[in-house]
């Protein structure tokens, strides 16, 4: 049998280590067996997504970019790769129809919804990404984005539900510092999207 490492498949698709030894074995034992091409499959969408990753990398994204389709993804409680269109469709909605409350005069608000021109420049440099990316490009990044979200989630002092209104101010404080611009940062850099 040879030896192959199975932590990134563990890792990333969360398939326990020794059920990848015991399918490498039923492979290995018999020719024609569908686990030695699953893990062949998954192996390669490991070696696809890090070269798009790289790919990404040379497109220069800027973690403020990528703090607004982290945010968007999070407030609207988004869990699955959306479809470009109705992602480009729900990010302009959010970034420039933002509802009026009391929350929205917090500091995490103020990142987001930004004054006069420079909301629309960031929702048209959000679109205009979304657009300059290819089919796979734009799922490894939205992937990636929900990854990052994934620990928020996770979390039960940080509950997602439609948007920032009626949470509370050290709600708002804790969401500040979860998607902090470092925090974006040091993780996008991380898995190899953000010099």
């Amino acid at each position: 049998m040879k030896r192959v490492s199975y932590k990134p498949i563990s890792e990333r698709f969360n398939i326990p280590r020794p059920t990848l030894i015991e399918w490498q074995k039923c492979s290995d034992a018999h020719e024609k067996n569908w686990r030695a091409g699953h893990i062949e499959y998954l192996r390669e969408q490991i070696d696809t997504e890090n070269e798009t990753k790289k790919e990404l990398c040379e497109k220069a994204i800027l973690p403020e970019e990528l703090f607004l389709i982290c945010v968007y993804l999070f407030l609207t409680c988004t869990k699955s790769v959306p479809k470009k269109e109705d992602f480009k469709k729900g990010i302009k909605e959010f970034l420039l129809y933002p509802k009026k409350s009391i929350e929205f005069q917090h500091e995490f608000a103020k990142r987001i919804w930004k004054e006069g021109e420079s909301l629309h420049e960031a929702c048209f440099k959000s679109l205009f990404l979304a657009d300059s990316l290819s089919v796979f490009q734009y799922y490894v990044l939205m992937r990636s984005a929900l990854d990052f979200n994934l620990r928020l989630f996770n979390n039960e002092n940080l509950l997602c539900y439609g948007g920032i209104k009626g949470k509370t101010w050290q709600e708002l404080h804790m969401y500040d510092k979860e998607f902090s611009l470092k925090n974006i940062a040091d993780y996008f850099k991380k898995i190899g999207i953000l010099l």
